[in-house]
């Protein structure tokens, strides 16, 4: 394993505050000092950071593999492969794969081809459903599912509609000290209705509330949901939420634009809610920017609309859509913590920081750099990204795993894959 000394970037970790120009030595895959020109020894490779930003390997709180059972929209190569190009070096996987995630021997079979392929690149952690087969109806054995090594629990896709089944899963969550994620959606209001969304997570909130369950809301996406939280927040209901870049970025308009490629649950909404979505990030109601990564084949969201499935694609493009949109209204500090120590902390998980004696997971950003979406160029098998065409600025340049370089400028080293060409 190489040492490596990267020069002059700017040092950024929210777990301790330190924003500072400063060099960074790795020795053994371990961050060993920080410096003004500090001095590489023999063998030691050199990077040059001067104007770039050198933050802790990136953290997402909230993707869809596809592993095991739909591989024609994701598979184990593809996934790593996007979530590294991405400045990733953790993610979180949702239950909804084939079987759902819902018994200790499905999380075997989904671990087993997981670790087989990742070759190290990439930490997965995977999310238990909340009841079996998504349906709502009956609760996964969720201490045997912590046992095997969840991290959280979640029925994201649908929603548990029987109020007395949700107080039993927060109950039970709250009993283990298992983290709870809720997809927000009440099945009487359209999806396309709000109301649909925080009508839903009030109920949750007061569920929450009486029981003292920690709660996370998952991809927020509209006004009153934001109010709603922030005002549980105040009341003192350890509550958090995530949004994620197609919120803060694109409206309804853009969707009837785009068409099937914008189509996700919750849906796009108004110019009003996107604007409340990046004032409750600056005011910090919104903990967490998460990808909601969710892969569809190219025939699937070419069928009819009202067809096509929901979901779209946001590993490689999450840093880059967040720098653009919000860069001039959030520090850099504040949207690195958004997708590190923030979602971490929600998840009892390691904090990602740029300590002495840590790992060496890092992601280095370079802001200036300007790229246009190009979806076909993607690492990830999937297409349907709403941001093709656009030029974005502030892209991941480097992804560091254990002290081990795995992208650098867009291009993965560790295998000398590429990105297909057309």
């Amino acid at each position: 394993m190489q040492d490596i000394l990267l020069k002059g970037g700017r040092i950024i970790d929210p777990a301790t505050n330190r924003d500072e120009v400063s060099d960074l030595l790795i020795s053994n895959g371990i961050i060993i000092s920080f410096g003004l020109d500090l001095k590489p020894a023999k063998g030691v490779k050199v990077i040059n950071c001067d104007g770039k930003i050198v933050v802790p390997g990136l953290l997402d709180i909230h993707t869809h593999s596809r592993i095991p059972g739909q591989t024609d929209k994701e598979d184990v190569s593809t996934f790593t492969k996007a979530a590294i190009a991405g400045g990733f070096t953790r993610v979180v996987c949702m239950a909804n794969t084939m079987p759902v995630i819902d018994s200790p021997e499905h999380f075997k079979i989904s671990s087993f081809i997981k670790n087989r392929g990742l070759m190290n690149m990439l930490e997965v952690f995977q999310v238990s459903a909340l009841t079996k087969n998504l349906d709502g109806r009956e609760l996964v054995d969720l201490a045997g599912m912590k046992k095997v090594g969840i991290i959280a629990a979640s029925d994201d896709g649908k929603a548990i509609q029987d109020p007395n089944i949700l107080i039993a899963a927060l109950k039970k969550c709250k009993e283990l000290k298992l983290p709870v994620l809720i997809h927000a959606q009440d099945n009487i209001i359209p999806v396309y209705d709000s109301g649909s969304e925080y009508y839903y997570i009030f109920m949750v909130l007061k569920a929450a509330e009486k029981i003292g369950c920690p709660i996370h809301i998952q991809h927020v996406s509209c006004i009153e949901s934001v109010k709603l939280i922030k005002i549980f927040k105040v009341r003192g209901l350890n509550v958090t939420c995530e949004t994620c870049p197609h919120y803060f970025s694109l409206t309804k308009k853009d969707f009837e634009r785009i068409g099937a490629n914008a189509k996700m649950n919750p849906p796009l909404r108004s110019e009003k809610d996107r604007e409340a979505i990046v004032e409750h990030l600056v005011n910090g109601t919104i903990d967490v920017i998460a990808t909601d990564h969710a892969p569809h084949t190219v025939k699937e969201k070419k069928l009819p609309l009202i067809d096509a499935p929901f979901g779209v694609i946001g590993l490689e493009t999450a840093i880059a859509v967040s720098f653009t949109w919000l860069k001039n209204i959030l520090t850099v500090p504040q949207i690195i913590a958004k997708m590190t120590v923030n979602p971490a902390k929600i998840l009892n998980m390691q904090e990602p920081t740029l300590k002495i004696g840590m790992h060496a997971d890092i992601t280095v950003i370079d802001l200036a750099k300007r790229k246009k979406v190009i979806p076909e160029k993607f690492y990830s098998k999937a297409r349907n990204c709403p941001w093709a065409g656009k030029i974005l600025q502030g892209w991941p340049i480097m992804t560091i795993k254990n002290g081990i370089i795995q992208m650098r400028n867009g291009k993965l080293l560790i295998d000398k894959s590429k990105p297909p060409t057309s």
